[in-house]
């Protein structure tokens, strides 16, 4: 198997998506919370207070984009869901289940550069570009894990 065919990595022939490019990091994220020992998860983290509050802080956002994609569509914006706290020891879980939701709500868009979707305070963004700042967020938080 060369490096160019192992699951997760893309040929220099093709640029992986954006949807694809998050749900790997989403994966690497929620990995890093399922392998942190208990001892980890209260270690400050500014600015969210602790990597668990980090990580439901993340988990959160991405469920707020996920259903803000969910109903691009509606006149109105949707009536925002919380995401419940479980507990340390689910967030890996939680940020990959939400994760998923997130990257299949994305993909199911006709084209995401031009699809508005709601968001918390902002109204209306395209999907695109919240999808670059859940991005951004993920890999800030996975290094600093």
């Amino acid at each position: 198997m060369t490096s160019s065919t192992k699951p997760g990595e893309h040929s220099a022939d093709k640029e992986a998506s954006p949807a694809e490019v998050l749900a790997e990091e989403l994966t690497r994220l929620a990995e890093g919370y399922r392998r942190l020992p208990h001892s980890k998860f209260s270690l400050r983290l500014e600015p969210y207070g602790d990597r668990a509050q980090a990580g439901h802080w993340l988990a959160s956002q991405v469920t707020m984009v996920a259903q803000g994609i969910e109903r691009w569509d509606s006149p109105q914006p949707p009536s925002w869901r919380d995401l419940p706290t479980l507990g340390v020891f689910a967030l890996g879980d939680q940020i990959a289940v939400v994760g998923n939701d997130l990257v299949a709500a994305y993909r199911a868009l006709k084209d995401p550069r031009e699809t508005l979707i709601w968001t918390p305070g902002d109204g209306r963004v395209p999907a695109e570009k919240a999808m670059a700042a859940v991005l951004e967020s993920t890999t800030a938080l996975r290094r600093a894990l």
